[in-house]
């Protein structure tokens, strides 16, 4: 049985350490600064791309996907940035890094990383939704913040197998509560994990306080009504069943979610829930081309 009274100080120093948790590639890296840098163009981004041959080859299939349905076909990386936007050069840059920084992650007992990945694009799709309806300032930052949500997990799972096992048999055997076994089992939430790395990685502010907070978005510091949006896009994925998060059911929240969006003037609540769905689904539909990219040439090591 692991110690009840792990340290998270111990978490917190692998989760930092250099040796033991990969930087970003120097590639995305350098694509995310000059992405967040309005001077740059379209010329220089994509001769920075063209170093990187697996990231250059994947928004190359992407913008000649079905899904955005070009007359003729793409073939330089100038027109795919282009086609596909900045937003969407960025967002696939760091999907493809999240991949391979935890490709060696192991499949952990109750902890499906194929399903794992199918919530988390499934995530960052509903949340990408739910920011454009919501006019959200950051709705340019709701795929990467739906997708990298979850990340603490995929940490506890490459470096805390047999912490991560009881967690899950924990749940199993209690009342399925997957943080409150979390906090009894590593004394560390799965979303503090995920903020460490966000940080480690100098991704923006409102992405580590989504990871951070998704499960209690009115404690976070940037913006509450954003990562409250990030919650809602779990609670879809969780409902409509799109891929597993590893946790049994749809995770609880309360009353102060909704008030969240009164307090913004965001016309959301609970009885949109249903409507959402079917929204979403449809969204879903629609984006499969998008997420297929990554999963097609890169799901044999998650197998």
């Amino acid at each position: 049985m692991t110690d009840k009274k792990t340290n998270p100080d111990r978490i917190r120093k692998v989760t930092q350490s250099v040796m033991d948790l990969p930087t970003l590639p120097t590639v995305v890296a350098k694509m995310l600064q000059m992405i967040d840098n309005q001077r740059t163009s379209a010329d220089t981004l994509a001769r920075l791309i063209s170093t990187d041959q697996a990231l250059t080859a994947k928004l190359l299939k992407l913008a000649n996907s079905a899904y955005y349905g070009f007359s003729r076909e793409i073939s330089t990386v100038n027109m795919a940035i282009v086609v596909l936007g900045f937003n969407t050069v960025k967002n696939m840059g760091l999907y493809l890094s999240v991949f391979d920084v935890f490709k060696n992650s192991s499949s952990a007992s109750g902890f499906d990383a194929v399903k794992f990945w199918e919530h988390s694009a499934a995530c960052g799709v509903a949340a990408r939704m739910l920011s454009k309806s919501s006019g959200s300032r950051y709705s340019g930052e709701a795929f990467v913040a739906g997708l990298l949500h979850d990340m603490g997990k995929m940490i506890l799972s490459q470096y805390f197998e047999n912490e991560l096992v009881e967690v899950i048999n924990t749940t199993r055997e209690g009342d399925g509560d997957l943080d409150k076994a979390e906090m009894e089992v590593l004394g560390v939430s799965h979303g503090r994990v995920g903020a460490w790395l966000a940080e480690k990685w100098n991704l923006p502010a409102i992405i580590s306080d989504t990871v951070m907070h998704h499960h209690e978005p009115w404690n976070a510091k940037t913006d509450p009504s954003f990562v409250a949006l990030i919650t809602v896009a779990d609670i879809l994925c969780h409902l409509t069943q799109i891929g597993s998060s590893g946790r049994n059911g749809c995770p609880k929240y309360d009353e102060r979610l909704w008030h969240i969006f009164d307090g913004a003037s965001i016309p959301l609540d609970e009885t949109d829930l249903e409507r959402l769905q079917m929204e979403f689904l449809a969204e879903y539909g629609k984006s499969e081309a998008y997420t297929s990219v990554v999963r097609e040439d890169d799901a044999e090591w998650i197998d």
